[in-house]
């Protein structure tokens, strides 16, 4: 059978029909293996077996049988030993066979899909009782990778990774959902397994499997013996409706969704039988990394990735390996006696049952030998693993020790065994002669070779070479090697190779973009420990790197046409077609894939290419711009850049709860640069459509609107996931600057706020997504609603008012007395007991007063607050308020932050009135110093502080909790002496506070470090100030409790009531105007200029800034809110410069040179307290 002279095949088991290629008058059974005499034959590559015959694959990709015949499965007219030609199928290349019971099948290069044999219920593919060689023409539009036979059905794998079948479906063994004693002889896709990147389909005797890239089995079909591995068998199913998903169209895969298949109903399986009609998830398998599968008429073998081997299902004649005769086992078992070898190959017959472990070069067998199927030299039954005896030796070492012991065999000489091949009752087995020196690696059926032409098309960088060599070289391709080497693993991998067409490689690219299974297996993460083994709900095993560079070369090569083939397979055949949920968690990988993909980039701007039809431009403005490169979806030729990344958003968004969380923890792994990238082209898909021209139908109108919503929605869900994420990337990204532009932001927030409090219907509003607006937008917003809160207070104080004057003349004024109906509230107070007087003022006040526009009063002083007076009421009340000396707030000195002391003897109330204060002051629009770190504002908007809070605020316990983390040592509790306590000042006395119950006894360690640094920073921020900040935050959202507070972030928060002290000084110039004769080119204003941007120190300009302003902070939305205005007065030399504080105004007098000016203005600066009327 073969041509070398160091390869060999050898033979065992039944042979009554000759299925071993040698006559029945020669032998019934081969008891031990039989080295056949194959030297006029050709070069064989696979070997299938049937019950009773056998298929062999020539590397020419030529198809032989012997066997018996009497369903016609022999492909022609003989019967017997003698080894016969299939003639039918020697006009094609065939490039994989499979054997069922009494049919067969075989794929051709070009992946068509011939079957022949018995015909009883279908499993051919066609109807009628024709068993000769046919194609099956169902399936010629799909490429067919993968073909596996039961005894009456066939499974059917494409290169989309789309599963099919048909033929017998009596134990619901085609998956669809349903079992009945009607055939089905049209190939049926299995669209619940859509998705799925399949790696391997496996067909027993009437049940099935599939088994998925990265290790997941689904099974479905007879159970009878508990073959599936779904921990029952031969009960009610209903005592186990934990352990099955039976929704058809959604396996659900309890990977996705475990939680939901508790609540599903049972009419998908047969009762009476435990028959299971639609694919399920083997849970009892789930993390073991499954590899490989193999069946036997009713048990099953699986492979995993370290080497191991799990047997389930019928074990009457221990083909299941743990030393027992059972009926069935339902349980998945691990085969004790190859703990401790690595096992490569498994096969199966129909009741035993093969294992090959090649570094010892030791062939293994159990189960049924009754027709010496076991090769052990007779027909018993094994329980256990045992060694078949011959002169089988490791492929890189020749030791005694290590060999099978034994020269039972019909071949005394050393071989190393390549590849095993079994069915039916018989065996097969390709080996190459050992010679000294020569390394021999026999198949490792645990790889997978994702470039064969026997698995599903990926994204990967053979298949991006294979693609660069068909556009450049543009050359025949290579002849095909004829030379393959007996029983290599690498014969359909090289076939692949050699089509390097232009056309074919490409058809090749565009099939896995049409294909969510084929994405989903692309660029996986092969290193530990983020194996896509892994892949759960904290990875994704997707490597985004790999992913982003392969597709950034694949647009870059295609040509036009191609790369909008390839587009619109995607858009029509995997986004459009999106499910609310997946079989599986790994079908979500597809979608981690394509979110890297350079298929999402959007330009800001409408770009349009010259060959874009008129019709097209009329949707979009006009910018000429032909550098296409970094937007493959305008250098298909489309016209929207953002067609992918919009149908992408409906994708996600539309997901269910389940898949729709694991795919937020997966965004949360991202590095920053791809979330960034993600958020920035959603940033432009809105901004380009925002500019493109009005549309002036309704439903255009509308389609935009819901465009706008998807993109909002998904940038939504990546602020959230970004809240999340270990590296964050700023939250200014998600900014739309245009957004204030295209929109008018008061009228839409006064709208929005009126929908928020009439509870009505909601309409689309930018307010529902904060996070889109900018610092300065959120303050304009928050002023709205304080002047909308203020003009509703003053006018039911007017209201009130006329109610009193009328009503007075009858029953008296005295129950009006209190200044209630005044339209303002007023605090009056003490420059030398400004603090006293304030509180006093606040504690007096109706809480409903907070509400007005405030106006404050400096007892004995001229001035009329019209914000000026306000401004210096809020700087020296904070000033004395927050003074460490009262022993409210504790200064930390390394941070000069405040927080509040632990020791404090001030009531609730205290602090209750500087709530309302800082309340207040934000309501009014008052920027004032408050020393709060940012914990402050995030507890204020219901955050919770952590350890870079604490950072902070002390960054010498924040450093020291940091060090604690990052020491791994064993020696921690020796070296850092910490229990779970703290130790505060009370007044001068050291106090240790328990940091949880019996704390002082817990010793911090490696285990529960973690646990400590939480507890400290929990003390912190929660538990040492819990009454005092609840009464501050009372306080203060009494004043500012309202919708706009929470569209902030909390740094955001911080900046608008503390303002900012980075002044851009040039911008304060360019927003300064001009009365009088005074004009920017002035020559006094020149030297007004000189003097503060050139000759002012820092301090002396904050001085100054103070003066003028009142403050010497700028606010949050910089000095475009802070215009100043300058004029002249009749005054010379002599005089001062004056300020108005409430208007932001300052009289400059006409200097005579700049060395007066600079004098005078230094000397103004100094007086920044008191007020009184010019």
């Amino acid at each position: 059978m073969v041509s070398s002279s160091t390869e060999e095949l050898f033979a065992w088991g039944s042979c009554e029909e000759g299925q071993l290629t040698l006559d029945k008058n020669d032998a019934y059974q081969i008891l031990i293996p039989k080295a056949l005499d194959v030297r006029n034959l050709p070069t064989f590559i696979q070997i299938t077996c049937g019950y009773a015959h056998t298929v062999f694959l020539t590397v020419d990709g030529e198809v032989y049988s012997c066997g018996c015949n009497e369903f016609q499965q022999l492909g022609h007219g003989q019967a017997g030993g003698q080894l016969a030609k299939v003639v039918a199928l020697e006009h094609y290349r065939i490039i994989s066979v499979a054997c069922g019971a009494y049919h067969n099948a075989a794929i051709t290069y070009n992946g068509l899909l011939f079957t022949w044999g018995c015909n009883s219920n279908g499993q051919l593919g066609r109807e009628g009782d024709d068993t000769g060689v046919k194609l099956v023409r169902a399936l010629s539009d799909h490429k067919v990778v993968q073909v596996s036979l039961g005894v009456e059905h066939t499974l059917v794998l494409t290169d989309t990774a789309r599963v099919f079948s048909f033929g017998s479906n009596l134990k619901g063994q085609l998956g669809l959902g349903f079992s009945s004693e009607q055939s089905i002889s049209i190939p049926q896709q299995i669209l619940c397994l859509s998705g799925l990147p399949v790696r391997r389909i496996v067909a027993g005797g009437w049940h099935s499997f599939v088994l998925t890239v990265s290790g997941s089995l689904y099974a479905w079909g007879s159970n009878n013996y508990g073959q599936l591995g779904l921990s029952y068998f031969g009960s009610s199913p209903k005592d186990h409706q934990n352990e099955l998903t039976l929704t058809y169209g959604s396996v659900g895969s309890t990977s996705v969704d475990d939680e939901q298949s508790k609540d599903r109903p049972f009419s998908l399986l047969d009762t009476s039988l435990s028959n299971v009609s639609i694919p399920t998830f083997v849970k009892t398998l789930r993390g073991c990394e499954i590899v490989y599968l193999a069946c036997g008429e009713a048990h099953t073998v699986a492979l995993t990735r370290d080497g191991g081997v799990f047997t389930f299902g019928a074990g009457r004649y221990g083909q299941l390996g743990h030393n027992e005769s059972t009926i069935g086992i339902s349980v998945p078992r691990k085969i004790t006696e190859f703990m401790g070898n690595v096992v490569t190959q498994i096969a199966c017959g129909r009741f035993h049952t093969l294992a090959l472990v090649p570094k010892t070069g030791r062939l293994f067998a159990f189960g049924q030998g009754a027709n010496a199927q076991l090769g052990m030299g007779d027909t018993t039954n094994r329980l256990l693993p045992c060694p078949i005896k011959g002169h089988w030796v490791s492929s890189h070492k020749l030791n005694s020790k290590e060999s099978t012991v034994g020269t039972d065999s019909s071949s005394s000489k050393p071989y190393v065994i390549r590849r095993i091949f079994s069915g039916g009752d018989h065996t097969f087995l390709l080996a190459q002669l050992y010679q000294t020196g020569e390394i021999v690696d026999a198949d490792d059926l645990r790889n997978w070779n994702r470039s064969s032409l026997q698995s599903i098309l990926t994204v990967c960088p053979e298949i991006v070479e294979q693609l660069r060599s068909a556009h450049t070289a543009l050359a025949l391709p290579p002849p095909i090697s004829r030379c393959i080497s007996l029983s290599s693993s690498r014969p359909l991998t090289s076939l692949s190779s050699t089509s390097n067409e232009p056309m074919a490689i490409v058809s090749k690219v565009e099939s896995v973009y049409s294909s969510l299974g084929c994405l989903s297996a692309s660029c996986l993460e092969e290193k530990e420990p983020n194996s896509h083994f892994k892949t759960g709900r904290e990875e994704h095993g997707v490597d985004l790197d790999l992913a982003c560079t392969l597709q950034s070369q694949i647009f870059h090569i295609l040509p036009k046409r191609d790369l909008k083939r390839l587009i619109n397979k995607l858009l029509d055949d995997v986004l459009s077609t999106s499910r609310l949920n997946y079989p599986s968690i790994e079908c979500l990988r597809g979608l981690m894939f394509i979110a890297v993909s350079d298929l999402l980039n959007m330009p800001r701007k409408p770009i349009i290419d010259e060959a874009v039809s008129d019709v097209n431009k009329m949707d979009i403005t006009s910018e000429m711009n032909t550098n296409f490169e970094p937007y493959p979806v305008l250098s298909a030729g489309f016209s929207t850049p953002g067609l992918v990344l919009n149908a992408y958003s409906v994708a996600i968004n539309r997901l269910d709860p389940a898949p729709s969380k694991i795919l937020d923890r997966w965004f949360t792994k991202m590095q920053p640069r791809y979330l960034k990238k993600l958020v920035l082209n959603l940033n432009n898909l809105i901004s380009y459509i925002l500019d493109m021209q009005p549309a002036s139908a309704y439903s255009q109108r509308k389609l935009k609107e819901e465009s706008i919503r998807q993109a909002l929605e998904f940038m939504k869900r990546l602020h959230r996931v970004n809240e999340n994420h270990p590296n964050p990337i700023s939250y200014n990204s998600f900014y739309l600057p245009s957004l204030k532009d295209k929109i008018n932001i008061g009228s839409a927030f006064v709208n929005w706020l009126q929908e928020c409090n009439s509870g009505g219907m909601r309409f689309f509003s930018f307010c529902d997504y904060p996070f889109v607006f900018d610092a300065a937008s959120k303050a304009e917003m928050l002023n709205i609603e304080a002047r909308l809160t203020m003009q509703q207070a003053m006018s039911q104080a007017q209201q009130s008012a006329i109610f009193q004057s009328l009503l007075s003349p009858f029953i008296g004024s005295r129950m009006y007395d209190g200044g209630t109906t005044s339209p303002y509230f007023t605090i009056i107070v003490r420059r030398d007991n400004i603090l006293q007087d304030t509180l006093s003022n606040l504690t007096m006040a109706n809480p409903a007063d907070f509400k007005k526009l405030l106006r404050v009063k400096f007892e004995n002083e001229e001035a009329v607050d019209e914000g000026g007076v306000m401004k210096e009421f809020f700087l020296l009340v904070m000033r004395d308020l927050l003074n460490p000396v009262y022993g409210m707030f504790r200064c930390y000195s390394e941070s000069r932050m405040l927080w509040f002391s632990e020791s404090t003897m001030e009531s609730e109330n205290v602090f209750l009135m500087v709530g309302i204060l800082c309340g207040l002051a934000i309501y009014n629009s008052i920027i004032v110093d408050l020393s709060f770190p940012l914990a402050m504002f995030r507890k204020l908007l219901g955050e919770t502080p952590g350890l870079d809070d604490l950072k902070e605020l002390d960054p010498i316990v924040g450093r020291s909790l940091q060090q604690l983390l990052d020491y791994d040592n064993a020696d921690l509790a020796d070296v850092f002496c910490l229990n779970f306590t703290v130790t505060i000042d009370y007044f001068g006395v050291n106090k240790i506070i328990p940091l949880m119950e019996d704390g002082e006894n817990m010793i911090v360690t490696q285990e529960n470090k973690s646990l400590y640094v939480e507890k400290y920073v929990e003390y912190v921020f929660q538990k040492s100030c819990e009454t005092p900040y609840k009464a501050f935050e009372k306080g203060f959202l009494q004043v500012c409790g309202g919708y706009s507070l929470k569209l902030f972030q909390p740094s955001e928060l911080q900046s608008l009531v503390v303002g900012s002290e980075v002044v851009n000084w040039d911008e304060l110039r360019q927003n300064t105007t001009y009365q009088g004769v005074y004009w920017d080119r002035h020559q006094v204003i020149i030297w007004f200029w000189d003097v503060l941007l050139y000759d002012f120190t820092i301090e002396e300009k904050k001085k100054f800034l103070r003066f003028l302003t009142g403050c010497d902070r700028v606010p949050i939305v910089g000095f475009s809110g802070v215009k100043i205005t300058i004029q002249p007065n009749n005054s010379g030399d002599d005089f001062l410069p004056v300020a108005h504080t409430c208007a932001n105004l300052l009289d400059l007098p006409q200097y005579s040179c700049k060395e007066i000016l600079a004098k005078k203005l230094s000397l103004a600066i100094q007086q920044t307290e008191g007020f009184g009327l010019v």
